[in-house]
């Protein structure tokens, strides 16, 4: 994290340590990273369970019974998450892997460990709904993508096709409105010049001041219009938000549907995942999981003027439990870009399906095709772990850090949430140390 001298006001240096924590959401790193000493946090033994996948996906078998010792797989998890909870200070983390036995079949392993809510001293649980931030922004491509196959979009046509001309009038770069010019495939792969309000102060100052007020989907792409292009659309690339939003409403404008209905509909039942939610016009059954921010990022919350009511009852020890305040903008902002709250066992079946059922061969190759400016395809990082090919995509928002991982070749997938942000190190340490464990079980 960039260290900030104190002369710079504490709303932005807060602000920036945000920009940095989500600046990694689309590309968690997967490599290994090495553990650093950090403020040790007493963690609840971690509840695990152990099932047969329900996912939809063509190639899947279940088995009641794997062959696969799973209880000694699961031990050698949980000391992963509970190294990393100690060498972070994390309060709790919730986890979930799908991956082949030695049979072939896939098995699901879920287990968390450390605490939902620090005051209340609750155990975190796979049943836990936590906060999966930017991993959104896959499945709201990878829907974008099925109606691309479906003739219903054209990847290459303008926005304005389907949300109308000047849907982004004002949209000026060196004298040049390209607000009827931006493409659905540059909104996909961030080459469209919009700014991430994750990044502006000002975006949060005005956030504050209507805490209880959500955010529609028009006011986001609003703020970006007024913000203004970062750089000719088209010709670089800048990771934001605002384009997954617009992306959401593409797909309402061309279904004629809610965005989350669509999403249901076409990806998260025939993933099997009943326990995925998008706010905010739909929200977990329980909202049990604290979220806590803390360093800078605690610095900038505490002085902005609409936490100020709640600033006594959020302090918990060294961190700032922003799930305290009114949640309506949080959770309304980043909708089809970064909203997604849901039980890791679905995001994990979700994430998977992306890559084995959910897209034609002609689909996911669009969607794993990588711009000329990044690693990143039309919603996901194409990378590498231990020589394995890598999709992965990280998420972050106040209170909550995430991950994603899917390794093709072998079938695996890992996803992992936790309820704290920033930390160092980040949350790819942990992702990094469960890809591990279970290569050595498979025999990788």
């Amino acid at each position: 994290m960039t260290t900030m001298t104190r002369r710079h006001h504490p709303l932005i240096v807060g602000v920036a340590a945000l920009g940095l924590a989500l600046s990694a959401c689309s590309s968690t790193d997967v490599a290994d990273v090495p553990a650093e000493a950090a403020t040790t946090t007493t963690t609840a033994v971690p509840a695990t369970t152990v099932a047969p996948t329900t996912t939809a996906a063509p190639t899947t078998t279940t088995t009641t019974e794997p062959p696969l010792d799973t209880d000694a797989l699961i031990a050698e998890i949980d000391a992963a998450i509970a190294e990393f909870l100690s060498d972070t200070g994390v309060p709790g983390a919730t986890l979930a892997v799908l991956m082949p036995d030695d049979t072939g079949d896939l098995i699901e392993l879920t287990t968390a460990g450390g605490l939902s809510d620090m005051l209340a001293e609750r155990a975190a649980t796979p049943a836990d709904y936590y906060r999966w931030g930017s991993i959104t922004k896959t499945m709201t491509s990878v829907v974008m993508l099925q109606l691309v196959d479906e003739g219903l979009v054209d990847l290459d046509a303008p926005v304005s096709t389907y949300l109308g001309d000047g849907w982004a009038s004002g949209y000026l770069w060196e004298g040049v409105d390209y607000g009827d010019l931006v493409t659905i495939r540059q909104i996909l792969n961030h080459t469209d010049g919009f700014a991430e309000f994750a990044f502006d102060p000002g975006f949060y100052i005005q956030s504050s001041l209507r805490i209880e007020t959500p955010y529609e989907p028009e006011e986001i792409v609003a703020w970006a219009i007024s913000v203004g292009p970062q750089y000719e659309p088209g010709t670089d690339y800048m990771y934001n938000t605002v384009g997954h939003v617009v992306a959401g409403l593409v797909i309402e404008a061309v279904t004629g549907e809610a965005a989350h209905d669509v999403l249901r509909e076409r990806l998260f039942d025939p993933a099997g995942a009943d326990d995925v939610y998008l706010p905010p016009a739909q929200y977990p059954p329980n909202d049990d999981v604290a979220g806590y921010v803390q360093g800078d990022l605690k610095l900038a919350i505490d002085v902005l003027p609409g936490y100020a009511p709640y600033k006594e009852a959020s302090v918990a020890g060294d961190f700032y439990d922003v799930t305290v305040a009114p949640q309506a903008v949080v959770r309304s902002a980043g909708w089809t870009g970064g909203g997604l709250e849901a039980q890791a066992d679905d995001v994990a079946r979700i994430f998977r399906s992306e890559f084995t059922g959910a897209l034609s061969d002609d689909m996911l190759a669009e969607f794993l095709t990588t711009s000329d400016y990044s690693n990143y395809g039309l919603g996901i990082n194409v990378g590498e772990h231990d020589g394995h090919t890598a999709y992965s995509h990280g998420g972050g928002v106040p209170g909550f850090r995430s991950d994603a991982v899917h390794l093709p070749d072998l079938d695996i997938t890992v996803v992992v949430s936790s309820n704290l942000i920033p930390i160092e190190p980040d949350i790819g340490s942990l992702t990094s140390a469960v890809l591990d464990i279970v290569l050595a079980a498979v025999g990788e």
